[in-house]
């Protein structure tokens, strides 16, 4: 946890006693954390990474070694609450204000950092961590229907703006919180934009290399090492490291016994050591290749619910925090290629011609149905829920019908992978990092680039015939032609059929267990049929492409942890 606060409209009262950092109280408002800035009245904080801190203290007048906390005071005193679209990069602001009883707490462009609040009658208590606000009494730990629609409908993922508990909101990307006088209002002060693409192939390839020339640029002096998986994002951004840094660090993951298990299917086609031994021979990095063992994955995943404060991505996650570990030994800082999919259109949903009815990423919806206790499933009704969400928010997200039906449609899917899909995985490659003690950087994620690239047309996005065609291209006289045209490949995952057999046993001892609390929206009878089932590793993923038979059983056995180390009360 790196920050807590709270906002009071007619009392005081503390948070010490949850958080080791120090308190400090103005008036009605008081913040707990590090690297606090005080002014009179005012408190001010900044936590992440201040992109434009040279330009941003060249307007305010200041040296650029003044604090990014120092900078939000000079910001609020000169721009008042419009302050945090002049911040750039994943960097969260807070500002407290007693004269003026003004709150302001905005969450950076593209989501890299969590914030979360509760937002009550005489108060606003919000932190970086939902776990925070539950220990502090600002928020009760209970589920209530849309919480329980959002877990087993959509989850991991959640909707924008929504946690799985009742009381806790999230602060969406690229807004802001202002509380004035008492009256609190989200704000949105940046967005990813649909405006006209006018740049031809060329100069669209050559803008698309000098920003990613850009945000490799910006992490530079950091001195980061590299999680190399062979695929395309990862080795380009190994290649452009590698020219600043001779030095450079690589990482790769693999898993015990993964050369003799791996079985190719249509998401995962190949494996990923041969790639990364021949970006290693192209860019001479310093490397290491980490092996995870399948008992420590399934031993982890009671830390990765914690880290998070929710149920995840189950050894996906695990996996993530285990290997973080060992890159934390030797560097503070890693480079990861998250959200160049997202970003450039990498995944399968992204290429055909299929209407776009529903998330493709949680296409298993029938199979979330009929875990449910019979009761709870009519009660809870997945199937509308999900489709209504999925129609609110394609709606919201379609650019209008001034764009020919295929461009229209994957624009919207789009903007929806952004919102559900990256975060979900923003969320998971920030907290599973910062749980091994390493910060997180994702040069695909900058907001210049996002904006840029969205508005190329998907036909120049596809160049080439291939998916990320325009990425190939920008990147094309850095790489070896293998890594250069191969094909798209996720996060490798453990094949091994002694991790399914793990948490088979995990998920029947919990079955066994008559307090359990996940049983009261989960049918005991269908998780026991379930984890004596095949537990295919080829099955069609139940969400995004990884998470099949095995992931499944320990996501629930992850809900089950999370209720109860929580307490969490069911009120539907």
């Amino acid at each position: 946890m790196n920050y807590f606060g709270i906002y009071h409209s007619d009392y005081t009262r503390s948070g010490s006693g949850i958080f080791d950092a120090p308190c400090i109280t103005k008036g009605r408002m008081t913040l707990c954390a590090y690297g606090v800035e005080s002014s009179g009245g005012k408190l001010a904080a900044a936590f992440g990474r201040l992109r434009n801190r040279a330009a941003l203290a060249g307007e305010l007048g200041c040296a650029a070694s003044t604090s990014a906390a120092g900078m939000v005071l000079l910001a609020y005193e000169r721009w008042g609450c419009d302050y945090p679209r002049h911040f750039e990069g994943p960097v969260v602001t807070c500002l407290l204000d007693a004269a003026e009883d003004t709150l302001v707490l905005s969450r950076d462009r593209m989501g890299e950092q969590s914030v979360f609040y509760v937002q009550g009658e005489k108060r606003v208590a919000f932190s970086d961590h939902p776990d925070a606000l539950l220990k502090a009494a600002h928020a009760e730990p209970v589920m209530d229907a849309g919480g329980a629609r959002e877990l087993f409908g959509l989850g991991p993922a959640r909707t924008p703006g929504r946690t799985f508990y009742r009381d806790i909101r999230a602060l969406e990307p690229g807004c802001a919180l202002a509380v004035r006088g008492g009256h609190a209002a989200v704000e949105r002060y940046f967005r990813i934009e649909d405006v006209p693409h006018e740049d031809d192939a060329p100069k669209t390839t050559a803008r698309v290399r000098g920003m990613l020339e850009q945000s490799v640029d910006d992490i530079t002096s950091l001195r980061p090492a590299v999680m190399l998986s062979g695929g395309l994002d990862s080795t380009a951004l190994t290649a452009l490291l590698k020219r600043r840094d001779n030095q450079l660090r690589s990482f790769s993951v693999d898993y015990q016994d993964n050369a003799r298990d791996f079985r190719a299917n249509a998401f995962r086609p190949e494996m990923d050591a041969p790639y990364v031994l021949e970006a290693v021979r192209a860019f001479g990095t310093q490397h290491r290749a980490v092996t995870l063992d399948q008992a420590s994955l399934a031993e982890s995943l009671d830390r990765a619910v914690s880290l998070r404060g929710f149920p995840g991505m189950a050894d996906i996650d695990t996996s993530l925090l285990l290997f973080s570990r060992e890159i934390a030994r030797y560097s503070r800082y890693v480079v990861s290629g998250e959200c160049g999919d997202e970003v450039f259109g990498g995944y399968p949903w992204f290429r055909g011609e299929a209407p776009l009815d529903g998330f493709p990423w949680s296409g298993s919806l029938a199979l979330r149905e009929s875990l449910l206790r019979p009761e709870i499933g009519k009660r809870l009704n997945l199937s509308e829920y999900v489709r209504d969400t999925f129609e609110t928010k394609r709606h919201a997200a379609d650019p209008g019908p001034s764009y020919e039906p295929k461009e229209r449609r994957l624009r919207a899917m789009q903007r929806l992978c952004f919102d559900y899909f990256m975060a979900n995985l923003q969320e998971r490659a920030a907290r599973m990092c910062e749980g091994a003690g390493i910060h997180v950087l994702t040069p695909l994620c900058d907001d210049r680039l996002v904006q840029y690239v969205y508005n190329v047309p998907w036909e120049m996005k596809f160049m080439g015939g291939q998916e990320k065609g325009l990425f190939r291209a920008a990147v094309s006289d850095l790489l070896p032609e293998k890594l250069l045209k191969r094909t798209k490949s996720p996060y490798p995952k453990t094949c091994s059929p002694a991790y399914g057999r793990i948490v088979r046993g995990m998920a029947l001892r919990m079955a066994a267990d008559d307090n359990a609390p996940l049983f009261e929206i989960v049918d005991p009878k269908r998780l026991v049929d379930l984890s004596e089932s095949e537990l295919n590793p080829a099955d069609t993923p139940w969400y995004g492409q990884l998470m099949s038979g095995a992931q499944l059983l320990g996501f629930l056995w992850q809900v089950n942890r999370w209720m109860r180390d929580r307490n969490i009360s069911i009120r539907l």
